[in-house]
């Protein structure tokens, strides 16, 4: 059977077994309760706080996955890549300094600084870097919440396919204690994280994490980049840590302040040629961890991130809330853009982003058939290219050189709400509304060997108004069952295109869905199945022309995209299980688009759009076995299937990504406050691309982390 029959098989089997998906976190302290109540472990139902409120997700509107801080260590979930591979819908391509992020083939399909993604990554309530320094590491996190389908009228940014809420834990009053765990595996990775929980008093507490990882490269570089080349490509050195303090001066006002801190430098991504140097007319032949190099090699992101969470309850028990956020990031790489020792051709950047945002909620008390939530947010969002050494394409780097100096300073504004009312105990209706205003200001100065380039110095500025809303229905004809419907809206801003210098237009989605959350077998079944169709307006299609600029064209013709969701949680005694698949059929809209490459006009109507597979599952297995003393013994697997997708909406020779499918396994022994677990991700080894990106004169493509395995020993205190 080939791999796509199988992802068909599997997929259709996870669909028909668990009828539906529940992104439930696992009961953590299950292998701990011991075997009495581990015979009588159900389903735990899970709250989200995605809407500034807590929500139960088996009763809301919502389509989600949650996973627990719990799984993210026991699934081998330590960035925001390996996400994918337990979430439905959801595909990373992470090029080292930036990524591509998309729900549903939604989101960002080229790393730029003139469009935000179509996903939002909040942490802590605050929205994190769009499409960069996004790999920080998750270490002490009580869990993701991933939103899937336009979002805004709750929370923050506006989104066009989804948002990702990663919620760190906060210090805690009267708990006195931490948890260290030390990571020893192949290619020497090391890893030790922690935290330490101190109460001061009542009223303050403060709270103390970190996590620290040095690893070799998985490459093999072979080739003269030895001085004045040099580094260590592909090779991880991080180091983070989280300060949090609690401050509850009375019983209503509550402050949680957090400052996080990231160094990752990654030794310089790492690619080699799509197709054969030798030979264009086939893909290469070579193991993608095997390159040649002849380039300086280095990559490094720094970041911190300041949020301030305040909430004060008023008497009635209307919350008022503000989220405040402060993040400044550098980051600085250089790589071998052929991919090859056959030219000498680099490129290096040094970018700075530097992001203000204030959020206010005024949040109504649950009870009561009227509940809702308000809210308005600010955002400054500007990026930085110095003139020398910011953007750096050397052909050869010294003799031909041509610079790009950014400044571009983003304005976000916006007002929001949504209202629930429940007409009786079994119907439900929601209405949320949103406005947006932004302005985007652009400053691109072009200099070819340090001299201003006639013609490519641009000064413009674009402003971008738009409303948004979304309206659902709940039934619940009892307490086992609630199915839903709504029609949601997203919008995405307008940007500048710099080379040529034009304006494209922002995009739109309107999404219909509908699904089903039903509870089995006493709560030993958690499930939802849900189904959309999302219509596509002005779809914002990326590309990178020979210049290396990037161009954006919006597709006329309307682009659409419907497809199928489930997961499913089951806990029987001493086994549980978690599953999630999807399918999804997108097309483009039709429209004649010049391809940056050929230089004439394609055909794009009908295409799939770019990341966006026909098909993902996941699953996943534990079973506690008890052993004398209380000791616990569990044996678990995770297996995920991401079906093929192109990497471009050119689909042209090299950009097919093709499907995975990994499994990921831990065994691990409890007992008391120790715990010891051996484990593997990518257990097989199986060789795939991860990534096709734009290189100079071949495009490059990204391997996938191969087979990591070792040990883990975690003791809480």
């Amino acid at each position: 059977m080939n791999r796509r029959a199988l992802g068909f098989t599997v997929s259709i089997a996870a669909l028909g077994a668990a009828f539906a998906a529940v992104p439930a976190a696992k009961a953590a302290d299950a292998a701990a309760s011991g075997a009495a109540q581990a015979s009588e472990a159900t389903v735990q139902a899970v709250t989200i706080t995605a809407e500034r409120r807590s929500v139960n997700l088996q009763t809301a509107p919502v389509v989600a996955s949650v996973i627990s801080g719990a799984q993210l260590t026991t699934e081998g979930i330590q960035t925001v890549d390996d996400l994918q591979f337990h979430t439905p819908s959801l595909t990373i391509t992470d090029f080292g300094q930036g990524n591509l992020f998309n729900i549903r083939g939604i989101g960002k399909d080229l790393t730029n600084i003139q469009t935000p993604s179509g996903v939002v990554t909040y942490w802590d309530g605050v929205a994190s870097f769009p499409g960069f320094f996004q790999d920080e590491p998750y270490y002490d996190v009580s869990n993701v919440e991933v939103l899937r389908g336009p979002q805004g009228t709750f929370a923050g940014q506006n989104a066009t396919g989804g948002a990702v809420f990663i919620v760190t834990n906060d210090p805690k009053l009267n708990s006195l204690g931490g948890d260290i765990l030390a990571q020893y595996g192949n290619y020497n990775d090391r890893l030790l994280q922690g935290y330490w929980n101190i109460p001061l008093g009542d009223t303050v507490a403060v709270r103390f994490a970190f996590n620290g990882e040095q690893r070799h490269s998985f490459y093999h570089v072979a080739g003269p980049w030895t001085a004045p080349f040099g580094g260590a490509p592909g090779r991880l050195l991080e180091g983070s840590f989280r300060i949090g303090l609690l401050w509850t001066p009375t019983d209503a006002l509550r402050f949680v302040l957090k400052d996080d801190y990231s160094y990752i430098d990654h030794g310089g991504s790492v690619a080699d040629p799509v197709v054969n140097p030798a030979n264009p007319a086939e893909l290469n032949p070579a193991d993608p961890f095997h390159v040649t190099n002849n380039a300086p090699n280095y990559g490094t992101d720094k970041f911190n991130r300041l949020s301030l969470n305040a909430s004060y309850t008023l008497p009635d028990g209307i919350v008022l809330r503000s989220i405040s956020g402060y993040q400044y990031g550098i980051t600085n790489q250089s790589i071998d853009l052929d991919g090859t020792d056959l030219f000498p051709f680099t490129f290096s950047d040094y970018g700075q982003e530097q992001v203000y945002s204030e959020e206010l909620n005024l949040v109504s008390p649950d009870r009561g058939p009227l509940r809702w939530v308000g809210g308005l947010y600010y955002q400054s969002d500007t990026v930085n290219l110095p003139a020398v050494g910011g953007f750096d394409i050397g052909a050869p780097p010294g003799i031909f050189d041509i610079n790009i100096a950014y400044h571009t300073p983003k304005i976000t504004e916006a007002a929001f709400g949504q209202v629930s009312y429940d007409f009786t105990r079994a119907w439900q209706v929601e209405v949320g509304a949103r406005y947006t205003h932004s302005t985007f200001t652009l400053d691109d100065d072009n200099f070819v060997d340090n001299q201003p380039a006639a013609g490519l110095v641009l000064h413009a500025r674009t402003n971008d108004d738009a409303v948004t809303g979304k309206v659902a229905l709940n039934f619940r004809p009892d307490d086992a069952n609630t199915l839903y419907a709504f029609v949601a809206e997203g919008h995405k801003q307008n940007g500048i295109n710099t080379d040529p210098a034009t304006v494209f237009g922002p995009e739109e989605v309107t999404d219909f869905e509908a699904g089903w959350k039903p509870v089995f077998f006493d709560r030993h079944v958690y499930a939802q199945l849900d189904a959309y169709y999302s219509m596509y307006r002005h779809f914002q299609l990326q590309f990178t022309q020979s210049s290396q600029t990037n161009l954006i064209q919006n597709v006329s013709g309307m682009t659409t995209i419907y497809g199928v969701e489930a997961e499913a949680q089951a806990r029987f005694g001493a086994l549980s299980f978690d599953a999630g698949g999807s399918y999804e059929h997108s097309r483009l809209g039709s429209d004649l688009i010049i391809d940056p490459t050929l230089g004439s006009p394609v055909q794009l109507g009908g295409r799939a759009l770019p990341l966006a597979p026909e098909w993902t599952f996941n699953f996943g297995a534990s079973y506690d076995i008890e052993l004398p003393n209380g000791a616990i013994l569990t044996p678990h697997v995770d297996y995920s299937y991401i079906a093929g997708q192109w990497a471009t909406p050119f689909q042209r020779f090299g950009e097919y990504l093709g499907p995975r499918n990994l499994v990921n396994a831990e065994l691990a022994y409890q007992q008391d406050k120790w715990r010891l677990a051996l484990f593997a991700t990518n257990a097989f080894n199986l060789r795939y691309i991860a990534a096709v990106n734009v290189g100079l004169p071949f495009e490059l493509r990204y391997a996938g982390a191969p087979a990591q395995y070792g040990v883990r020993l975690e003791r809480r205190f």
